[in-house]
């Protein structure tokens, strides 16, 4: 098993989870909107400010996971202001239950250390709510969050 960085050159396979993904949501599909995703993806992954990762096993996806990196203005418990937004969290059915999200978040948690950011926060599915509540993160009315020490 592998854990690995996304690039642009795992377009089509970003593009496929995150569709994946809304629909699982419950997204109905309505449209196309693979252009806005590889648009999407590919000015991110180049800014510097998001950063994305996939696990493989014997070439197939398994699961996937990143993190958004956002300035917010500085207050007195994070003077940086910069706080670290989970997303695209996606499991594949098959891959469930093997501890693949957990892996992902410990490894945007180093991630963030390494940017010295400690404010993570994400919204959640009703099916990811126990997996993030057991790694720590406290919820609110609109999402959940992490602080890292």
């Amino acid at each position: 098993m592998e854990l690995r960085l996304a690039t642009t050159d795992d377009m089509e396979i970003l593009i496929d989870l995150r569709k994946r993904l809304l629909v699982e949501e419950g997204q109905t599909v309505s449209s196309n909107i693979d252009e806005e995703l590889r648009n999407f993806f590919e000015k991110q992954l180049n800014s510097g400010q998001f950063v994305q990762w996939i696990i493989e096993e014997d070439k197939n996806v398994l699961a996937t996971g990143g993190i958004q990196f956002i300035s917010f203005p500085p207050s007195y418990s994070n003077s940086t202001g910069i706080r670290g937004y989970i997303l695209n969290m996606y499991t594949t059915p098959e891959s469930r239950g093997r501890g693949l999200a957990k892996q992902l978040v410990e490894r945007i948690f180093k991630e963030a250390q390494g940017r010295n950011v400690h404010h993570i926060f994400l919204i959640s599915s009703p099916m990811g709510k126990p997996l993030y509540k057991k790694i720590g993160f406290n919820e609110n009315d609109i999402y959940m969050e992490y602080f890292i020490n």
